[in-house]
C-alpha cells in the first residue's frame, strides 16, 4: 500500500477505501476457511491508536496463513480519542463484520464499560475483538475473562506484575522503582495501584510522577525530559515503563533522556526494547498477541462463534529480552542466570 493510499485511509474518506483483500487463491493455500467465491471477503473495520505496530503484522500473517478472505478498513485515531465516534459511525456505514480495537483507551471509547453502555455510542451489534488491552478486568471492559457476557473478546499482553518483579530481581536485586505514566489513561492508572501496593506488600520504594495534561486532556509530551531528570534526581535503581500507550508512543524520547542520567529502564512491553532503549523487559511479543488476536476473529467470522464464548486471553509464554548495547553504556550486564535464557538484542 501506498503512502498516499494509507494517508487516505487514515483521513476516513470512505470513498477512498482501498481494502487489503487477501483470499485463498492469493494465497496459494486451499483450507476449510476458504469462503464462498461470490461472496464478499470479510470486513474488518480496524480502529488504531498510534499507527500500524507489529501486532497487526502478526494479525494478517495469521489470517494470510489461513487464506482467510478479509478486507482490512485501517483507521488511525493518532492517539486522539476524540477520533473514536466519526470511526463507530463509519463501521456502521460501512456494514463491517467485526471491529478490531488497539488498547484500552480506543476499546473503552468503541466498546463501553461492561455496566455503563451506551447503545448510541457504543458498537454494541458489530462483534468486536480487542488487542493490546493492559487488563480487561480493572478496566472495566469485562468481569471474567472465561466470558464477556457480551459482543466482544480479545487478547490482553501484559506479563502479570508480580512475574514482572520476579524478572527484575533475576537480573539485580530490587530495591527501588520508580514509574512515569500517563494519568488519562485508565490501564496507567491501574497498574501503578498494582506497583503502589506491591511496593507496600515487598517494602521498596516506589517514586511516581505523573505526565501533566493539556486543556484537552492529552498527556504533554514536551513535559517528559523535565520530569525524567527530575525523578533521575531521586536516586532510583530503575524506571519502570509500564503497559502505557503513551509510554510507549514516546518510549525512544523517555529511555534516551533517562539514559542521559545513568537510568537505566525496566519495560513491561516490547516497544520500548525495539524501539527504545530499555535496559531488559519481560515482555510479550507484539507479533504473537496479533496472531493470537485473529485466531480469535477467525473463530467469529469463520467458525461462527459469538465473542462472549470466545474466553479472553493472554499469551501462555513471555520473552526475557536484554538490550545488551544499553547494558554495555550502563555497564550493567545481566548475571549468568540470565544470560542462559533471555534473548540478547541491541
Amino acid at each position: 500500500m501506498t503512502t498516499t493510499r494509507r494517508q487516505l485511509l487514515q483521513a476516513g474518506l470512505a470513498s477512498a477505501i482501498l481494502p487489503t483483500v487477501v483470499t485463498a487463491a492469493a494465497s496459494g493455500v486451499s483450507t476449510a476457511t476458504s469462503r464462498d467465491k461470490t461472496a464478499r471477503p470479510y470486513r474488518i473495520f480496524m480502529i488504531l491508536y498510534r499507527g500500524e505496530t507489529e501486532v497487526e503484522k502478526g494479525f494478517r500473517a495469521y489470517l494470510e496463513s489461513r487464506a482467510i478472505p478479509v478486507e482490512l478498513v485501517i483507521r488511525d485515531v493518532g492517539q486522539d480519542i476524540g477520533k473514536v465516534p466519526g470511526l463507530i459511525a463509519e463501521a456502521r456505514a460501512l456494514r463491517a463484520d467485526l471491529v478490531y480495537t488497539w488498547g484500552t483507551p480506543v476499546t473503552l471509547a468503541v466498546a463501553g464499560k461492561r455496566r455503563d453502555v451506551d447503545t448510541t455510542k457504543n458498537i454494541t451489534e458489530i462483534p468486536l475483538v480487542f488487542t493490546m488491552v493492559a487488563s480487561p478486568e480493572t478496566s472495566g471492559l469485562v468481569e471474567p475473562r472465561t466470558s464477556s457476557g457480551r459482543n466482544i473478546t480479545g487478547a490482553s499482553h501484559v506479563v502479570p506484575l508480580s512475574q514482572q518483579l520476579g524478572a527484575i530481581r533475576a537480573y539485580r536485586p530490587l530495591k527501588s522503582l520508580a514509574v512515569i505514566y500517563n494519568p488519562a489513561e485508565p490501564n496507567s492508572r491501574l497498574n501503578v495501584e498494582e506497583l503502589r501496593a506491591a511496593s507496600t506488600r515487598e517494602r521498596f520504594p516506589l517514586f511516581e510522577q505523573a505526565v501533566p495534561l493539556d486543556d484537552k486532556g492529552q498527556a504533554v509530551v514536551a513535559a517528559l525530559p523535565q520530569l525524567i531528570e527530575g525523578i533521575a534526581k531521586r536516586g532510583p535503581q530503575l524506571l519502570y515503563l509500564g503497559p502505557d500507550s503513551f509510554i510507549g508512543a514516546n518510549c525512544k524520547l523517555i529511555t534516551e533522556t533517562a539514559l542521559q542520567f545513568h537510568l537505566p529502564c525496566f519495560s513491561a512491553t516490547e516497544i520500548a526494547l525495539r524501539n527504545g532503549r530499555a535496559l531488559f523487559g519481560l515482555v510479550s511479543r507484539y507479533e504473537a498477541v496479533g496472531r493470537l488476536t485473529a485466531r480469535m476473529a477467525e473463530q467469529i467470522l469463520v467458525k461462527k462463534m459469538r465473542p462472549q464464548d470466545i474466553p479472553i486471553e493472554t499469551l501462555a509464554r513471555f520473552s526475557y529480552l536484554v538490550n545488551m548495547s544499553v547494558a554495555a553504556s550502563l555497564d550493567a550486564y545481566p548475571p549468568l542466570k540470565v544470560i542462559n535464557y533471555a534473548e540478547m538484542i541491541g
